[in-house]
């Protein structure tokens, strides 16, 4: 889930409020990203969801950003929408020489999608992420893909493929493209900035401050310490811990969990594709 600051100036000459037609825009289409998805996210879903600090799970204290679909391992997955793929690879869990447990993706793609910015106000891009799936990934990085096309299925029950999960379909929408300062990276980054300090320079000594961000070429973030001469230069991507395969670095805000306010940057799957399907 850190979105840069757009100023949008625009100026509408008006020769007479009946000589002005606003040009028509298709909707945005979507469907659903496999077969039985509204059954199986068993009612409302679990999209916002606290996950109790009672329960014993990796991830207690934090809220669930997408919905979990469970449906069996095979099932196929497909585009929701037309887009481009911007990630496909195989994020490992496994566990340390303690024992400790590093849960992580599985097999994931995400495909950013744009939107008729007249249709859906200022959002002009979103981006579908499906987490937990087989070996089997039909589609790679730059691939166009159509509403409806295959590019994957469900992993296997509890299986290095799916990162270890119970047979699901992890789906998820967040707002904006896929390269972005999301606010929850910001957020996070602004308070390390003033608590412990970010490294800098050749002999990356630590910095606090604070801070501002631009977003540069190439997936780099600029940091600049307010009122001070320091700078340095972040990656938006994070990359995996896994000691064996290393995957692509993915964008930071590619989670399954977060807190409260992170759950503003995505949207609930199913209500927005229920809104967007196709006409029959």
């Amino acid at each position: 889930m850190l979105f840069p600051c757009w100023i949008a100036i625009g100026a509408l000459f008006l020769l007479g409020t009946d000589s002005v037609q606003k040009p028509s825009v298709e909707p945005a289409v979507f469907q659903y990203p496999c077969d039985g998805y509204l059954s199986g996210i068993r009612g409302k879903g679990n999209f916002g969801k606290y996950i109790s600090r009672t329960k014993r799970s990796p991830f207690a204290g934090s809220y669930h950003l997408a919905e979990d679909v469970w449906v069996d391992g095979g099932t196929k997955v497909f585009s929701v929408a037309d887009g481009h793929v911007v990630y496909s690879d195989f994020s490992p869990t496994w566990t340390d020489p303690d024992g400790h447990m590093h849960w992580n993706l599985g097999n994931v793609i995400v495909v950013e999608h744009q939107l008729p910015t007249s249709k859906e106000e200022d959002l002009e891009l979103i981006c579908s992420v499906y987490v937990h799936l087989a070996a089997d990934r039909r589609v790679q990085v730059g691939d166009q893909v159509t509403r409806g096309q295959l590019i994957g299925f469900v992993g296997a029950n509890k299986s290095e493929e799916n990162g270890r999960y119970p047979e699901h379909l992890h789906f998820g929408l967040h707002r904006g493209p896929y390269l972005q300062i999301s606010p929850a990276w910001q957020r996070s980054l602004i308070q390390r900035a003033r608590d412990i300090g970010l490294p800098c320079g050749q002999d990356g000594q630590l910095v606090t401050g604070e801070i501002k961000l631009k977003l540069l070429p190439k997936e780099t973030v600029q940091v600049e310490f307010i009122g001070q001469s320091q700078k340095t230069w972040l990656s938006l991507l994070v990359g995996s811990t896994s000691p064996g395969y290393q995957p692509a670095d993915i964008a930071a805000w590619c989670q399954g969990y977060g807190d409260k306010q992170t759950i503003e940057e995505w949207i609930r799957p199913s209500k927005w594709i229920r809104e967007h399907l196709a006409p029959k």
